[in-house]
């Protein structure tokens, strides 16, 4: 599903966070945008699921315009820290994003299928403070997978954990996208990272105006 954002503008307070910028995500396209910390990496990937409202500007999926500051089940946004629940296991975790029209059994059935996928067959009962920085993310990944999105937002997901497992990540998650055909949108200061994920690398100072980088306040 091709995901767009036109002219958007995002202000947090006094600062202009970015104003006229344009994007454009092809139907299974993988996007890195590459840049600092706290130059509104963040904030872009925020305003472009709906958790930001938009100053000015408009989200489209193939063409269609979105509410502003509207969530929409085929945009999900993976986390740089993961959001686990300590109170459920593994499984649980990851079956939050099942459909409720799934039975009980289709359920288990899409977590193990989805535990498969992403290496921890067997995790089901673990609980998750236990688990590893790259076990929780792939947790968290599992439970974005099985909500089945068309569109995918990652905000530096693997920055939890060593250059290694990074990259591993990151070549994982790059094929489970490829191959359900997901759009994806990826931000990182990681150049590595980047060039292992996306199939095309942005760089923030070519998507935002000069006048946007002024004034930061520290918050991606």
């Amino acid at each position: 599903m091709k995901f767009e954002l036109r002219d958007g503008a995002v202000r947090l307070g006094t600062w202009l966070v970015f104003e006229n910028l344009s994007l454009q995500v092809e139907s299974g396209e993988i996007i890195s945008i590459l840049g600092p910390s706290g130059c509104g990496k963040t904030t872009l990937l925020r305003a472009c699921s709906g958790l930001e409202h938009l100053e000015s500007g408009e989200r489209l999926l193939n063409g269609h315009v979105l509410e502003n500051q509207s969530i929409v089940p085929e945009i999900t946004l993976l986390f740089q820290q993961p959001v686990l629940y300590p109170h459920l296991n593994v499984a649980q975790n990851i079956a939050l994003g099942a459909s409720k029209e799934q039975s009980k059994s289709e359920t288990r059935q899409h977590v193990n299928d989805v535990l498969n996928t992403i290496g921890l067959a067997g995790f089901n009962g673990r609980g998750v403070a236990g688990l590893s920085g790259g076990e929780a993310q792939r947790v968290a990944f599992g439970r974005a997978l099985l909500q089945e999105p068309n569109v995918m937002m990652l905000d530096e997901p693997f920055a939890s954990v060593d250059i290694k497992r990074r990259l591993e990540l990151a070549t994982m998650t790059r094929a489970h996208l490829k191959e359900r055909g997901m759009t994806a949108l990826h931000v990182t200061h990681d150049e590595e990272e980047a060039s292992i994920l996306s199939d095309r690398i942005i760089h923030w100072k070519e998507l935002v105006s000069d006048t946007a980088e002024d004034g930061r306040d520290g918050r991606e």
